[in-house]
């Protein structure tokens, strides 16, 4: 009987993380950002806009994607103040990491606080040689209120 426990519980772990690793669409997560708080998520059919990133002081330039440091404003997608449908949302990476500007193709609404590490960014500027959009799949864990930090990239979709 432990024998066959033992086998459900191994079976029941092997397909939890096989279906763990599957990319979902970027709508998906926008839709409901909330429900993967805390996972690890892959997410495809979204982009990077490396004309946005400023790689010397590590934030989103003004006129990029809504997403701005500052007081915490509504929660994402509510109203902002006198019923406008844009949220602030406090992004301030950690120290060592850089804020990304990620645009999901089917949900382009959505804004997010996306961050990766220096070096790793750095890389992604050298296999993308800073194009205006990259087309990738990212992998990142995080909450919805403070921040989702990206720990695996792959471009292309």
């Amino acid at each position: 009987m432990k024998k066959i426990t033992t086998l459900f519980a191994l079976a029941f772990i092997v397909v939890g993380s096989t279906f763990a690793q599957q990319a979902i669409s970027g709508a998906i997560f926008a839709s409901n950002p909330a429900r993967f708080n805390g996972r690890t998520v892959t997410v495809k059919n979204v982009q990077l806009n490396m004309t946005n990133v400023t790689s010397t002081t590590g934030t989103v330039a003004p006129g990029g994607a809504g997403v701005q440091a500052g007081p915490a404003g509504p929660a994402h997608g509510a109203p902002g103040p006198n019923g406008a449908g844009t949220a602030v949302v406090r992004c301030n990476p950690p120290k060592g990491f850089q804020k990304l500007d990620v645009d999901f193709i089917e949900e382009p609404d959505y804004q997010g606080c996306f961050f990766m590490k220096e070096v790793m960014f750095n890389q992604l500027k050298k296999e993308t040689g800073m194009q205006d959009k990259v087309d990738v799949q990212l992998t990142f864990r995080g909450d919805a209120k403070v921040g989702y930090m990206v720990t695996f990239y792959r471009l292309g979709k």
